[in-house]
């Protein structure tokens, strides 16, 4: 079973794009949370999530399975997804 994606962004972030782009091109499925396009209670809920993950709350932060991946690190994100 392949493992779980979620990646914590900005919308304006190009690295975020390029991550988003990138795992969509490989046609991989994610989920993603545009951080900066939430508001209030929300956007104070994800950021403490993305701390946990992050403490330096820094985008993108990817969590693929068990891996966490900080910025557009392909190589990285390959070695996670075994591609």
């Amino acid at each position: 079973m392949a493992a779980k994606i979620k990646i914590y962004t900005l919308s304006t972030c190009s690295h975020c794009k390029a991550t988003k782009k990138f795992l969509s091109d490989n046609g991989i499925n994610f989920d993603y949370v545009d951080v900066d396009l939430l508001q209030g209670d929300d956007r104070q809920r994800i950021l403490q999530e993305v701390e946990q993950y992050n403490p330096n709350r820094s985008f993108p932060t990817i969590i693929i399975g068990d891996n966490i991946i900080i910025g557009f690190r392909e190589r990285d994100i390959k070695e996670a997804l075994g591609i």
